[in-house]
C-alpha cells in the first residue's frame, strides 16, 4: 500500500466530515472507468502492485462500490448513456481489464461474475497470439527475485556483462539485454520456456520460484478467452502490437485492423472500443478511430466523464487501480473527491486576467 501519510490523514478526515459523501451527490452523474491489468497467483504483486491485483483486494473494492450504490453497467451502455442527452442514472461505474492475462480470467473475472458486475477485457493480440509468458514481465520478475546484488551476465551475447541489480538503470538495462536476447533466439513456446528458466538459473532464482507452469505470466488461450463472455466480460480493441505509433496515422489504422482480425477471427463481437496501450496517445488517433467505427477510447489519466461531444469519447479518463492504491485514495478516486480537488486546484492555478481600468 501506498506511504502517502500526511494524503490519507487528509482523505480520512475528508471522509469524517462526509466530504465524500457529498462528492457522490455532486458527481453522481459522471461516468467512472476502472481499469485493472492481471490478478495474483503467487508473489506478482510484491513485484508490480500497479499490474497484478488480487481476488481479495478486488472483492473488497466492489462490496464497498455496491454498498454505496454504485451501478455497474457495460462500457458499451456507459458510453451511451453518457453521449445520450437528459438525465443519467447515479454512479454509473464501468470495470475493464487490460491486456489478457491468463489470471485475470482465473483469479479477477470470477470475483466480478459472482457479484454480477459486467466488464471489459481490452486484449492486445500480439502477445496473445504468441502464447508464450510476457517477456518483459517475466524477464524483470526474474530480476526481482535475484534481489540486490552485483553478477557477471554470460552466455547471453550482447547482453552479457558486469551489473549492480542494486541500481534501478542497471536492472533496466539488464530486462532490456535479455529480452531482446531471447525475441532473437527463441521461437515457440518451449523454446522461451527453456531460455526464461536458463536466464533464472543464471541469477540463482529456481525453477520453482519462477513457477512458469502456473502460467501467471500468460495471457489466456483461444478457448479461455472464447468463455469471457459468458461471464458478463465483453472483449474490446488494445492493439495489435501493445504501441501507440504517434504520429502514424497508417500504422495505427493498421495495428487496429490486425487486432480486430484476430477478435473477429475467433467468432467474437467486432471491437466497438478501444484503449491505449501504456496510456500513450496523440491528437491525431480521434480521425483514425473514427474512421474504423471505433466508439470510445480509454486512457489511463485519473477523472469523471461528463459531457463525450467532440472528440471526448476518445480520450476518457480512466482510473488505474491496484495493490499500490491505499483504500482511501480509492474510495477518493470512486466518490468525486479526488477529481473535484483536481478541478478546484486547475482553477486556482489557471492564469487571472487582470482587471482593466472601469472594469468591475
Amino acid at each position: 500500500m501506498t506511504t502517502l501519510r500526511p494524503k490519507i490523514l487528509v482523505l480520512f478526515s475528508a471522509r469524517t466530515l462526509g466530504l465524500f459523501k457529498l462528492s457522490r451527490y455532486l458527481t453522481r452523474s459522471q461516468l467512472r472507468i476502472l481499469c485493472y491489468h492481471g490478478g495474483v497467483i503467487g508473489d506478482e504483486d510484491g513485484f508490480n502492485p500497479k499490474l497484478f491485483c488480487s481476488a481479495k483486494t478486488l472483492h473488497t473494492r466492489m462490496q464497498w462500490m455496491q454498498s454505496r450504490g454504485f451501478r455497474f453497467v457495460t462500457l458499451d451502455d456507459g458510453v451511451s448513456q453518457q453521449a445520450a442527452p437528459g438525465a443519467k442514472a447515479p454512479l454509473r461505474t464501468v470495470v475493464t481489464f487490460d491486456d489478457g492475462w491468463y489470471s485475470t480470467a482465473s483469479e479477477l473475472v470470477p470475483v466480478l461474475s459472482a457479484l454480477q458486475i459486467p466488464s471489459t477485457l481490452y486484449l492486445s493480440t500480439k502477445n496473445f497470439l504468441e502464447g508464450w509468458p510476457i517477456l518483459n514481465v517475466t524477464v524483470r520478475y526474474t530480476i526481482w527475485k535475484a534481489g540486490g546484488r552485483a553478477l557477471t551476465l554470460q552466455g547471453w551475447g550482447a547482453a552479457d556483462g558486469d551489473y549492480d541489480l542494486r541500481q534501478p538503470g542497471e536492472r533496466n538495462r539488464l530486462a532490456n539485454g535479455v529480452v531482446a536476447a531471447i525475441q532473437a533466439s527463441a521461437h515457440g513456446r518451449e523454446q522461451v520456456c527453456a531460455a526464461l528458466l536458463r536466464f533464472a538459473e543464471s541469477l540463482g532464482v529456481p525453477a520453482a520460484a519462477l513457477d512458469l507452469a502456473s502460467r501467471r505470466f500468460d495471457y489466456v488461450t483461444e478457448q479461455e478467452l472464447r468463455a469471457l463472455p459468458q461471464q458478463g466480460c465483453s472483449i474490446e480493441s488494445h492493439g495489435h502490437v501493445h504501441e501507440y505509433p504517434k504520429g502514424q496515422p497508417a500504422v495505427f489504422a493498421d495495428d487496429l485492423r490486425q487486432c480486430e482480425e484476430a477478435i473477429v477471427g475467433m467468432g467474437l463481437q467486432q471491437p466497438r472500443h478501444y484503449c491505449y496501450p501504456s496510456g500513450s496517445f496523440g491528437p491525431e488517433a480521434t480521425a483514425t478511430l473514427g474512421a474504423l467505427g471505433l466508439r470510445s477510447a480509454t486512457t489511463c489519466i485519473p477523472g469523471l466523464i461528463g459531457d463525450i461531444g467532440g472528440n471526448r469519447h476518445h480520450y476518457l479518463p480512466r482510473f488505474l487501480d491496484g495493490e499500490d492504491v491505499h483504500p482511501l485514495e480509492f474510495e477518493a478516486e470512486m466518490s468525486g473527491f479526488s477529481e473535484l480537488m483536481r478541478n478546484a486546484i486547475r482553477f486556482i492555478r489557471q492564469p487571472r486576467r487582470a482587471l482593466q481600468p472601469g472594469m468591475a
